[in-house]
Parts: structure tokens; sequence; C-alpha cells
């Protein structure tokens, strides 16, 4: 079943409203590319490792997008020499 909706989601090229993220993707870049985030988090990540650091979250809610239901998704951003970049989604 989950790979039925990750087939579907895929080929309509709607899932969560947004367009492809890759790791590295600076803050700028992801929000050329997709809608405003619902909210922005700040946090500490990695509070569990030796080393944890700051991190910001993009978080789109889910719901109808163009009539098509569109699951939830966060975009977790570290800073990289003064920049913020995506190293994960959720």
């Amino acid at each position: 079943m989950k790979w039925t909706f990750i087939v579907i989601c895929a080929g309509l090229g709607a899932c969560a409203g947004q367009t492809a993220v890759h790791r590295g993707m600076t803050e700028g870049e992801v929000a050329e590319r997709n809608r405003v985030p619902d909210r922005v988090i700040m946090r500490t990540c990695g509070t569990e490792t030796p080393k944890p650091f700051p991190c910001k979250v993009f978080v789109y809610e889910g719901g109808l997008r163009n009539g098509v239901y569109a699951p939830g998704q966060s975009i977790i951003f570290e800073d990289v020499r003064g920049q913020w970049v995506v190293s994960q989604w959720l």
C-alpha cells in the first residue's frame, strides 16, 4: 500500500505541494521552489548525539491542494558556514 501511494504521489508531482527538495539546497533555493511554509521552527537538533546543533524546520501541513490530498512534510536545515542548507526532510 505504501508503494502505491509513493508511485501515485510521484506520478502526480503534487506531494505536499512541493517540488523536489535535495540535501544541500539553501534556504533561498527551497523558498524559490516551494510555497510558504505553514510554520518555521528554530530548535536544537541532534540532542541525543555528542554534538547538538541549531536547526531550522520548515513545516508544511498536509491537506487538499489543487484537488489532491498532499501529506505534510518538514524540511530540516542546518547552519553550514553561516548559510542554512537542507540536511533532511520528513
